[in-house]
């Protein structure tokens, strides 16, 4: 079998066009480079070079053989940087999930902090659903993930970051809009851009109404809270959403009204307890907390 170090020398010979310039470049000596090359003709069984008239000159073979391998050694080369940078510290990947909601405003934020401090950072932000984040965390697909629904489950750890308030978000139109707060029982009959009963968000919002023995009046279901303002925009009624999604999706069109009576939901740092790095982690959680006290969160006690 060809070995990489036996392609490496042929492909050297190729681009310097003679043996002393490709052992100078790969700073061996002259007979291993003829050797390594005498040994590559005698398992092919093809003359590689025309040695006659004191030149050098590559076959048609060996332009072939070159232009294959030619990706695959560049590629290789790239790898073996790239490893080098890894041991140094120099090169770091950081991957991130997040919900919905969080992608809006506080993750982008967050990331681009983590960008300032680590000049040539590599990051990859990824928008998951609740459900998709444990898989996302076990399979260590991501290194750590921001929700603001806690994760039952015994092998990952969660800090909280911040708290955030549950908002009405109203067309500027609408009667309501110049309330300082609003209740359930404020929109009780309001047509309502609903969510959908099967997510975490829905699920709480109905069991608000629920808890009134109010039932909502539905204008439309969506699955996420960032689509429900589009859907208000073009007169589906109003929406409940979290302090996070508001922040992140709203114009000066929709205003944002503090719901009464609302719960309180904890924005929180998720990684496995057995992946990942504890400095990537509190390196991350520093500028969740920079991002949120820049977009007028509570700071944790």
């Amino acid at each position: 079998m060809l070995s990489f170090r036996q392609l490496e020398i042929f492909r050297s010979v190729m681009v310097c066009g003679s043996i002393s310039a490709a052992a100078q470049q790969l700073n061996i000596a002259q007979p291993t480079v003829t050797n390594t090359i005498k040994r590559l003709e005698d398992m092919l069984k093809v003359q590689l070079f025309d040695r006659s008239g004191g030149r050098l000159a590559p076959t048609r073979t060996a332009r072939q053989i070159y232009e294959v391998i030619q990706p695959s050694i560049i590629s290789m080369e790239q790898l073996s940087l790239t490893v080098q940078e890894i041991a140094s510290g120099r090169h770091m990947m950081v991957r991130l999930g997040v919900s919905p909601s969080v992608s809006q405003a506080l993750a982008p934020r967050a990331l681009k902090h983590l960008a300032e401090l680590n000049p040539g950072v590599k990051l990859r932000m990824d928008t998951l659903s609740l459900k998709q984040i444990k898989d996302y965390l076990w399979l260590s697909e991501g290194d750590c993930a921001v929700t603001i629904f806690p994760l039952d489950d015994g092998f990952i750890v969660s800090q909280k970051i911040t708290e955030i308030s549950l908002v009405c978000l109203i067309p500027r139109t609408h009667r309501l809009a110049g309330k300082s707060a609003v209740s359930v029982a404020d929109i009780a009959d309001e047509e309502l851009v609903f969510f959908h009963p099967n997510t975490p968000h829905g699920q709480m919002v109905k069991d608000m109404f629920a808890s009134l023995k109010i039932t909502p009046k539905i204008a439309i279901e969506t699955r996420f809270a960032e689509s429900a303002v589009n859907l208000l925009r073009v007169g589906f009624g109003i929406a409940i959403a979290d302090e996070l999604t508001s922040k992140g999706v709203c114009g000066d069109d929709v205003a944002i009204i503090p719901l009464a009576g609302g719960p309180r939901l904890p924005v929180l740092l998720h990684h496995h307890r057995n992946h990942g790095s504890p400095q990537l982690i509190a390196m991350v959680r520093n500028c969740l907390e920079r991002a949120t006290r820049e977009l007028g969160l509570s700071e944790v006690q």
